[in-house]
């Protein structure tokens, strides 16, 4: 029989026989400055609430409302707490474990013999309790692991709420711009309707004089229809807008015509400056892939201890009472046991566990990666479209004046019988195509801008997650460390 201190070098062998399993570093080569930057930076002022920046009230409620009563919003905040219930679950695997337990008993019985007095009874009152406990000693640190594990779950799952919230006030304020723009556009095109019925009004009239010919009053007519239509599908277009604010806001019972839009298009903030390396720290969705790598990392750390042999504590203890004919007894009896598991026949199946622990690492390292490059891809992508936003509009504004200027020329020229009416139409035709390029531009303009603000990390308090009133507490990952750093 094997001595219990051979027995303890032996676990230790087969222990250090563990594979040596390790991730691969990411690669994480962003570059110092960002190729385009827009001609003017604002000043650097937070971003986690980017949305108070454009001095738009109707933008702020609409972004609070969305953020407290939105139907996403409030499933992420569910998931997140069912996150911390499995993270305080796992914490709980590093405490001892045992149940308290009792039992009450009573017995009658008819006489045995004859030598019983006449109709008396044997009767038995017992009572007991017992209790059990039992405890794994973490001595070489696989408990731990699990709650390092757990630990950035929940600061992943916590990251991700964030980032739900960060994308809902980007919604928002996207569907608010793109509603205004179609005021605008609905504005024009009833400026549009009101020419194109002038138009046709005149040449009516000047047809039944005999001044002009059949077929160029009809093609007025038909401009005028066209008109018409384009007035119907903005106020569809409009109305549906306004419906996706009110759902996005929570406010599903709400009516479209209590939400007014205004038909405005403001100038948009200027972006603070940023650089790339901030992205590690500000985007949410590169913080929440940042925690699984390091999940991921303890995982591969529990797999590889779970070959280390495992030792535990175990007591128990237990107390009887029984009265019988009057005669009382008591009974107790506790025991304490130290206890040893080797896992020898499991170890294969150990091993193979552990291989997919690391390749799931190994995944989990790419994925961080890919979420660092997508984010700085976003991040490019968006200043150098802001960068080119303001040169566009400028020409945008200054076609659209001049083409305006020119229908106006050819209108008071057709008036006066000095040009024809196809002249009026291509110049009419212009002016609309340069109107509604510069409204779509300044749409944009504003739509783009909140889509650099979102992709620099804008809309949450990356430097202290969690915080806001009726949130849970939420963890800040460690720095990212391999088992090598560990050592």
């Amino acid at each position: 029989m094997m001595r219990p201190k051979a027995a303890l070098v032996a676990a230790l062998m087969l222990g250090g026989c563990a594979p040596d399993v390790a991730l691969n570093r990411p690669q994480l080569a962003l570059p110092a400055q960002y190729e385009a930057q827009p001609p003017q930076h604002g000043p650097d002022r937070p971003t986690d609430r980017w949305w108070e920046l454009f001095d738009d009230a109707q933008l702020a409620a609409l972004v609070e409302q969305a953020l407290a009563d939105s139907t996403d919003i409030r499933s992420a905040y569910f998931r997140l707490i069912e996150a911390r219930a499995i993270r305080d679950q796992a914490r709980t695997q590093r405490l001892p474990t045992g149940a308290f337990g009792g039992n009450a008993a009573r017995q009658d019985g008819e006489p045995l013999s004859g030598t019983d007095l006449p109709g008396s009874t044997t009767r038995t009152d017992s009572l007991g309790a017992t209790f059990s406990a039992s405890w794994e000693i973490d001595l070489f640190g696989r408990l731990a692991a699990v709650g390092r594990a757990a630990d950035a779950d929940y600061a992943a799952a916590a990251f991700d709420y964030h980032a739900v919230r960060q994308s809902m006030a980007a919604d928002v304020a996207t569907a608010l711009f793109q509603a205004r723009g179609f005021a605008v556009q609905l504005n024009d095109a009833r400026e549009s309707l009101r020419i194109a019925t002038t138009l046709a009004a005149t040449a009516r009239l000047a047809l039944e004089r005999g001044l002009v010919a059949t077929g160029n009053a009809a093609r007025l007519e038909g401009n005028e229809a066209s008109a018409r239509a384009e007035v119907r599908r903005l106020e569809a277009a409009l109305r549906n807008a306004k419906r996706s604010l009110l759902i996005l806001a929570g406010r599903m019972d709400a009516p479209t015509d209590s939400l007014i839009i205004d038909a405005r298009q403001d100038v948009p903030p200027p972006v603070p400056p940023a650089m790339p390396a901030m992205l590690l720290a500000r985007r949410p969705d590169v913080r929440a892939a940042e925690a699984r790598l390091l999940a991921a990392t303890a995982q591969l750390d529990v797999g590889r201890l779970a070959l280390f042999p495992r030792f535990t504590l175990s007591g128990s203890g237990s107390i009887s009472r029984t009265e019988t004919l009057g005669v009382d007894g008591t009974a107790g009896l506790w025991s304490l046991a130290a206890g040893l598991a080797l896992p020898v026949l499991d170890r294969a199946r150990l091993i193979a566990q552990l291989r997919a622990s690391e390749a799931r690492g190994q995944r989990a390292v790419v994925a961080y990666e890919a979420a660092v490059q997508s984010a700085f891809r976003d991040a490019d992508i968006a200043l150098a479209t802001v960068a080119s936003d303001g040169p566009r509009l400028d020409d945008l504004v200054q076609a659209e004046a001049r083409a305006a200027y020119a229908f106006a020329a050819a209108r008071r020229a057709y008036g006066a019988g000095l040009t024809d009416l196809t002249g009026l139409l291509q110049q009419e035709q212009t002016w609309r195509d340069a109107r509604s390029a510069m409204t779509g531009a300044r749409t944009l303009a504003l739509i783009n801008q909140v889509t650099a603000f979102r992709a620099l990390g804008g809309g949450w308090d990356g430097a202290a997650p969690g915080t806001a009133e009726g949130q849970p507490d939420l963890p800040r990952p460690s720095p990212l460390s391999t088992p090598e750093d560990r050592k």
